[in-house]
């Protein structure tokens, strides 16, 4: 059992990207819409820069001074990121693997200390610009010796932790980062198998926190109400986020407050595609 954790615990939050794909029920008269969010192991749009900067934004603003968000991913998701920017700076990256071998996690290890002296090199470059633009008699024009100066709030780390399971991982992101009360949000970011997992989690291994999804619905410019707007051969666990399926929409306000930025819903362009951002909870 983890240790006692003080802290509130923060939600769980699936941030994904997904299309509308209307297919014929072999059932009924019906049509089903399903959300499609790969084709051959990568997305099926081409990048689309209001949504990665979006997830960028989103994933990395901690809630508070002092605080970390942590993404969960799988290894292939993990393994889709550019080698130059794994893992993911100023985030805690929660690489979930069935690797027995030991391979995965010294992979991912050894990329954090990569990316850590990456940015250490980085750090130690604008101090040294910023010293040799600042005279002595600036420096004591604006940090007095006589009076004390505050340090600025910590940055948000940059770290990785290889997992077997969703539920090690939730164990090892309260356990640690919890109880030191420096984890922010959390967010789930894929693949496939990862949001099924999530989302069939119980109440028990949840522990009481919420489960939401943060969605940016992706379609052809133009083609809102079109049947299918890209191919697509992986899709989210669920065909639908709604109360019958034991979800409910949450409002613009609702969404705003969960990243940090305002949500308006509306639909924008971008390039080729049109993209909206909404969000749902899952019913008590």
């Amino acid at each position: 059992m983890p240790p006692h954790n003080p802290h509130p615990l923060p939600s769980l939050t699936l941030i994904v990207a997904t299309t509308p794909i209307r297919t014929a029920s072999s059932t009924t008269k019906d049509e089903i819409t399903r959300l499609g969010i790969g084709l051959n192991g990568t997305l099926p749009w081409p990048r689309i820069k209001t949504d990665m900067s979006f997830f960028a934004r989103v994933t990395s603003r901690p809630p508070s001074p002092g605080t970390t968000n942590a993404i969960i991913m799988g290894r292939k998701t993990y393994d889709s990121v550019p080698a130059s920017l794994r893992p993911l700076a100023k985030r805690i990256n929660v690489v979930i693997t069935r690797d027995t071998s030991g391979s995965v996690r010294e992979s991912v290890n050894a990329e954090l200390g990569k990316m850590k002296r990456k940015i250490a090199a980085k750090a130690a470059e604008a101090q040294a610009q910023t010293q040799a633009q600042t005279t002595s008699a600036e420096k004591e024009a604006f940090n007095p010796p006589t009076e004390a100066v505050s340090a600025p709030p910590a940055a948000p780390m940059t770290d990785a932790i290889v997992t077997p399971s969703l539920g090690a991982a939730l164990e090892q992101l309260d356990s640690v980062y919890g109880v030191q009360g420096t984890l922010g949000k959390i967010f789930v970011i894929g693949g496939a198998e990862i949001y099924n997992a999530t989302l069939k989690m119980n109440g028990e291994e949840l522990r009481g926190r919420p489960i939401r999804v943060v969605m940016t619905n992706v379609v052809r410019k133009g083609a809102v109400d079109a049947p299918a707007s890209f191919e697509c051969d992986t899709f989210f666990p669920l065909d639908g986020l709604r109360e019958g399926n034991g979800w409910r929409a949450a409002s613009s306000e609702e969404v705003s407050e969960w990243v940090g930025e305002e949500v308006d819903g509306e639909w924008k362009g971008d390039g080729d595609v049109e993209v909206q951002m909404v969000g749902y909870e899952k019913l008590p």
